[in-house]
């Protein structure tokens, strides 16, 4: 079940970003649909997962098929979900192949790589693997005030300081880096009472 769950993964995530980067270079053109590809956390995280699933699907022994790797993907694909329901869904209305792909990479890949992280083996995390899972968002809170002071977009409405006062926008890096620490601490606090009850009791 767990092989069938990742190559589901791998294919609606790989096929999602497909998708988004054609809709994306048909609006704006090759190059600049590049850069504005690489500037979302979605599309990061997508890809992070649909690399993932791939690793566990091929059914070789790779760093990206491992705990930690999953615990990034599992918190980093739910923050994108969550983030999205909460803050940024009524903001727009996408139809057509714009709402295949939005539904794809912010409602199915979240729910089907969830699926797969539960079926996986449990009991290898640490609490100090906490760590591994802010680093994404971390990096790309960096990455993305680093890139709109370059160009002036970004990439999302909460992130920019143009349109944020600098408390806002301090209250928005918290509250996203808040939501990866809840999330985290719950897989990891998960993974490690699956692996204990999956670990047969001493005797004696």
């Amino acid at each position: 079940m767990a092989w069938i769950l990742a190559v589901a993964v791998a294919l609606v995530a790989w096929a999602a970003l497909l998708l988004q980067f054609w809709i994306l270079a048909n609006a704006l053109g090759l190059a600049l649909a590049g850069w504005r590809f690489v500037g979302f956390f979605t599309i990061l995280s997508n890809i992070g997962v649909a690399s993932i699933a791939t690793a566990v699907a091929v059914g070789k022994r790779h760093p990206l098929a491992g705990s930690r790797a999953r615990l990034m993907g599992l918190t980093s694909i739910m923050i994108v979900g969550l983030v999205y329901s909460l803050l940024l869904r009524s903001t727009w209305n996408p139809v057509g192949l714009q709402k295949v792909a939005d539904m794809a990479l912010h409602d199915v890949t979240p729910l089907l790589f969830a699926l797969l992280w539960a079926l996986m083996p449990h009991g290898e995390l640490a609490w100090s693997d906490f760590k591994w899972a802010l680093a994404p968002p971390a990096l790309y809170l960096a990455y993305a005030l680093a890139r709109g002071a370059i160009d002036g977009w970004y990439a999302y409405w909460f992130l920019n300081p143009s349109t944020q006062a600098p408390a806002e926008l301090a209250a928005a890096v918290v509250g996203v880096l808040g939501l990866f620490a809840i999330v985290a601490a719950g897989a990891i606090a998960i993974d490690r009472w699956w692996g204990g009850r999956a670990r047969p009791a001493k005797v004696g």
